[in-house]
């Protein structure tokens, strides 16, 4: 069982024991002010203008901050193309869960084999989002990328509620609790300027949470957060990191403080992969037009490649599916997020095509077989690590179009 699938199984059970529990606490609710729904498109974080964009549409203020980047990037920064003009690479890390140490495992040993690029774009959903700012700051941050995705316990990630505490403070089956703590040890005030120092040198960070009011996709612009010198952005970061990677039911969700007219309300946000299991711009910004701006007239789009890492498998796994309820949901589950991973592929496949841009992307191979018998196994997380470490040194697993199915890969 792989540790995605551990993790899935888990969520199943959780479900299906928590029906009746559901059931029991249904006339119970918990306080929260949340934004009218007339007013939802409308709400901003209070004082920071500009660090998020609904996905699916153009947002102005994405459009002009990544036509400025091109004005920040500093002489030398990226290598040039046969026209003068800088070639980009970018990264779009997946969701897993425990599988990101194998996304972890790529970027080190792509360190160590030498070729690995200085990203002008890094995104990140779910444990995407955990890996993002450390891919987006460059291999100096290796050593402590691997720490966290090779020494990581479930224990450092969640607290299981008793019965009693699901009833009552019935928002999800664990607390985050550790978590928490984990990314505010490691996304302290010392990355979040360094984040803001790369921004300003004309690289942009991304990560995506679910609004689940909305029910849709919010990109943040990490950068933009990390550089308004707002004395909560650290807060903000912190949170949005957590956001993206609380898996609805199992995590409780995390509530953001926006401003609509005036007025404080709330916002509840969730794992990012409840939408999509990886994603570029997701839409809020427009390539063709921004290169047109920054003056680059031989091309419709930036000269590049996005390299997309898939924390996961995306082939099928064949086996005997007990006739059980947990069994059964577990493996609808898994089976959606493979079906769902597969069509992430192919939009973004469409969306660099357009921009001009190289595709690749790498997944976990279908022969790996995990014995993990927890979510975070940190034996486990090491193997992956390992593999993913000898996948990047080698670099010759990306590929450069999406499968068409499950059964091509």
């Amino acid at each position: 069982m792989t540790p995605q699938h551990t993790m899935q199984s888990h969520l199943a059970q959780s479900l299906i024991a928590g029906l009746v529990l559901v059931m029991l606490s249904a006339c119970t609710s918990l306080p929260r002010h949340p934004v009218p729904v007339d007013d939802m498109r409308r709400a901003e974080i209070p004082d920071m203008s500009g660090v998020r964009a609904w996905a699916g549409q153009v947002d102005p203020a994405f459009q002009a901050d990544i036509i400025s980047s091109v004005k920040q990037e500093l002489p030398g920064a990226f290598p040039l193309d046969d026209s003068g003009y800088p070639i980009y690479h970018g990264l779009a890390l997946s969701g897993g869960g425990s599988s990101g140490a194998f996304g972890a495992g790529i970027l080190n040993g792509w360190t160590t084999a030498g070729t690995r690029p200085d990203f002008k774009v890094v995104t990140g959903i779910s444990t995407g989002a955990l890996i993002a700012p450390f891919a987006f700051l460059g291999s100096g941050y290796d050593a402590q990328l691997k720490s966290v995705f090779t020494t990581t316990q479930t224990r450092d990630i969640l607290e299981r509620l008793n019965i009693f505490r699901i009833i009552f403070q019935g928002e999800a089956f664990a607390r985050t609790t550790p978590l928490k703590q984990l990314i505010e040890t490691h996304f302290d005030a010392d990355l979040l300027k360094a984040v803001a120092t790369a921004h300003n040198q004309g690289r942009r960070l991304y990560v995506g949470t679910t609004h689940m009011d909305a029910q849709a996709l919010v990109v943040w612009n990490m950068g933009v957060i990390a550089n308004s010198g707002h004395p909560d952005a650290l807060d903000l970061f912190q949170e949005v990191v957590l956001a993206s990677s609380s898996i609805p039911a199992a995590f409780p969700p995390v509530f953001i403080e926006v401003e609509v007219d005036g007025q404080r309300y709330d916002e509840m946000h969730t794992d990012g992969g409840t939408v999509t299991q990886v994603f570029f711009n997701e839409g809020t910004v427009d390539l063709s037009a921004a290169a047109r701006a920054s003056g680059r007239t031989d091309r419709e789009g930036y000269s590049g490649v996005l390299y997309i890492i898939r924390n996961g498998k995306l082939g099928p796994e064949p086996e005997q599916v007990k006739r059980r309820l947990p069994e059964i949901s577990g493996r609808a589950i898994s089976t959606m997020i493979k079906y769902a991973a597969v069509n992430n592929l192919h939009r973004i496949y469409v969306s660099t095509d357009a921009a001009n841009l190289d595709f690749r992307y790498v997944a976990i191979p279908d022969d790996f077989e995990s014995q993990a018998d927890e979510p975070f196994d940190p034996v486990e997380m090491k193997r992956l690590f390992e593999l993913g470490y000898e996948t990047g040194l080698a670099g010759t697993a990306w590929r450069d179009t999406p499968p068409r199915h499950l059964l091509e890969q």
